[in-house]
């Protein structure tokens, strides 16, 4: 007996895909500076820019050892920019009337196709001063997944999988996805419009 699947080949169960369909009638993209920069612009606020500011009142009396400090917290910050849009991968969702293409976290890794009897839940919800789709599926398994999938056999310094940890307590899924490019209230409300009564 084989199992239904939808237009684009997908089945009616939780699946990894390459990419998200371009044809979708819900889509996000992203240019991926915007994204890099709307991701970090929090970290440029609270680390950088107060790691600069110090630095320059102990060596405020070389005007040449303020300049290779300050060159030196920039060369950080871009590369911390060139990092995240190079982690990037747009489409970062899409939706049509068979489910959600979710890419957990916003970065390069297969996107998971949620068929909207497998979602409990849709919100919104502010992370590190981005918005977030957050999704929450009915079976507490997909969740746990999403976490393997994003640490387990892969390198990651101490303080990520801390800061991505926080961030699963705090949203409550590990199936979320940063939302720039779009307003998230009309973005929550496409996508609810293409659900079903869950």
């Amino acid at each position: 007996m084989s199992s239904s699947t939808d237009r684009h080949g997908t089945l009616h169960t939780p699946s990894l895909h390459v990419r998200v369909p371009d044809d979708l009638p819900v889509l996000l993209r992203s240019n991926r500076l915007a994204y890099a920069l709307q991701l970090t612009r929090r970290k440029l606020l609270t680390v950088h820019l107060p790691v600069a500011a110090v630095l320059s009142l102990i060596a405020i009396r070389s005007w040449r050892l303020t300049v290779i400090l300050l060159a030196a917290v920039a060369l950080h910050y871009v590369v911390t920019c060139f990092d995240e849009a190079a982690k990037a991968r747009t489409p970062l969702l899409g939706a049509d009337d068979h489910g959600l293409f979710l890419r957990p976290n916003g970065i390069l890794r297969p996107a998971l196709h949620l068929p909207w009897p497998q979602v409990k839940e849709l919100a919104v919800q502010r992370s590190g001063g981005v918005w977030m789709l957050c999704v929450t599926p009915r079976d507490p398994g997909e969740d746990k997944l999403a976490q393997e999938r994003e640490t387990v056999g892969r390198f990651y310094g101490f303080w990520r999988i801390v800061g991505y940890q926080r961030t699963v307590r705090r949203l409550g899924t590990s199936l979320f996805t940063p939302i720039v490019g779009t307003e998230p209230d009309r973005l929550l409300a496409d996508l609810n419009a293409l659900c079903p009564t869950r």
